[in-house]
């Protein structure tokens, strides 16, 4: 449990400090008597402040202060660009996901039908309700093609071609859960597309 260690550390501190005050009488030891309050005066110093700066998931924790994925404002167009770019933020919406454990942004772009959305974000809430998280995966689009002609439940289908990266699962201690080596040459993957909700 690394991010949790100076935490544990300092609830031991505090502990063995109780226990020598407890133990402390009017004729002990001044140089002991001195180190105990050196020590109480360090133990009641501010807490550093948290770093601000955005760090990404890694084997060392979670990310953290990383900004969710904006979107684009071409994804708000009902356009073929403008299908490829929500299905690029979609899956960056994953990513930001699994790494932070942040679900709000995928979920309000995916719509309550979509299965595989849904198998996504049950992977992120077990994975980051058990303390752990995951470095990656990162998906890139290419070859994105669409005819923009909705089907009979008016959406709009498209087909790409999805470059993963490796990705690795962390349990809470930081040891590693499962990897994944990824798919370098891509996968063929579909999408269907109402404005704003991946299906």
């Amino acid at each position: 449990m690394a991010p949790r260690r100076p935490f544990c550390c300092s609830l031991l501190l505090i502990c063995l400090l109780l226990l020598t005050g407890c133990g402390t009488s009017a004729d002990a030891d001044p140089a002991s008597a001195s180190t105990a309050a050196s020590a109480s005066a360090d133990a009641s110093a501010p807490p550093p402040t948290p770093d601000p700066r955005p760090t990404p998931a890694s084997s060392r924790g979670p990310a953290r202060n990383v900004p969710p994925p904006a979107l684009p404002e071409a994804a708000k167009q009902n356009t073929a660009e403008g299908f490829e770019a929500f299905t690029q933020y979609w899956l960056d919406s994953v990513t930001y996901a699994f790494g932070s454990g942040d679900i709000e942004p995928l979920k309000l772009a995916s719509s309550s039908s979509c299965q595989v959305c849904g198998r996504f974000i049950d992977q992120v809430r077990q994975l980051h309700d058990e303390g752990g998280w995951a470095a990656g995966p990162s998906w890139t689009v290419r070859s994105f093609t669409t005819d923009m002609t909705r089907d009979p439940s008016r959406q709009f289908l498209g087909r790409y071609l999805g470059i993963e990266s490796t990705s690795v699962d962390y349990s809470s201690d930081g040891s590693i859960r499962r990897s994944f080596p990824g798919d370098p040459s891509g996968m063929s993957a579909a999408m269907r597309f109402s404005p704003l909700a991946a299906r």
